[in-house]
């Protein structure tokens, strides 16, 4: 009786999240002739999912002689797992939660490697310890436990994962806690150097890339509640422009970072 009712709730869950994928998110509408463009849709995740696997392959290529080189296209190839997680589950039904959980194991990682190329500039590696048995443990968690991730949206827009609310705001916490400890150590950094170098404009571009895709999902997480269950599908979607500015403006910076 009550695993009947528990399917009750969960179905009647993803009709909800469902709806929201469908009407709530971020799109562009053309009035003219009722056509909507749906920012983060299947075909704007394979778009996103090229490019930033061509980024990780000319990084590698380009900068393959730096650790900071190797580590920057780590994370572009990390981005790119997630593209093709999300089109996976939108296309191609049948093992969403693993794919789910191949996602959430790429971008969990997303916010100790950030803070870890800054380290490289820095030579100082505030809380990176902490990070990575933090990130191991989310990483475990996903992997092992069962209820961990229950279930995936396509709503056509982004994809909603229906997590466990277990480790919710310590997740968010994780997650923000070090995307800002990347921006304040590379600002710590900056205000260091006095004169304008390679490395200062490096670091003003990472910073630039953080803003790029943390901006918007702030603003669409308070001004669109609704949009907050596919936080990571949106933030991931914007994060194109991250890969970008690492790909042409911040590797090329630190060469010689070994």
């Amino acid at each position: 009786m009550r695993a009947a009712q528990t399917g009750v709730v969960r179905h009647t869950e993803l009709k909800r999240d469902r709806a929201i994928g469908e009407h709530n998110g971020f799109m562009l509408r053309d009035f003219k002739d009722g056509r909507t463009f749906y920012c983060f849709s299947p075909p704007v995740m394979v778009a996103t999912l090229v490019i930033e696997l061509f980024l990780a392959v000319f990084v590698f290529v380009r900068h393959h002689t730096s650790r900071f080189g190797k580590v920057a296209g780590a994370v572009l190839l990390l981005l790119a797992t997630f593209q093709l997680a999300e089109y996976r589950i939108c296309m191609m039904p049948g093992d969403n939660l693993l794919w789910a959980r191949i996602g959430f194991v790429a971008i969990t990682l997303l916010p100790l490697a950030g803070l870890y190329l800054v380290s490289l500039v820095s030579r100082k590696p505030h809380f990176l310890k902490l990070g990575y048995v933090t990130a191991l443990g989310f990483v475990l968690y996903f992997i092992a436990v069962p209820k961990a991730i229950t279930g995936t949206i396509c709503g056509g827009n982004y994809v909603i994962f229906n997590t466990s609310t277990d480790l919710y705001r310590l997740y968010g916490l994780y997650y923000l806690g070090f995307l800002l400890l990347g921006i304040w150590e590379s600002i710590e950094k900056i205000t260091s150097i006095n004169r304008q170098t390679r490395s200062k404009k490096g670091l003003q571009w990472l910073i630039v890339g953080y803003l790029s895709f943390m901006g918007p999902m702030g603003m669409l997480y308070v001004l669109l509640p609704a949009t907050r269950n596919a936080a990571a599908s949106i933030m991931c979607g914007f994060a194109v422009a991250l890969a970008l500015i690492l790909a042409f403006k911040v590797a090329p910076a630190f060469d010689r970072v070994r």
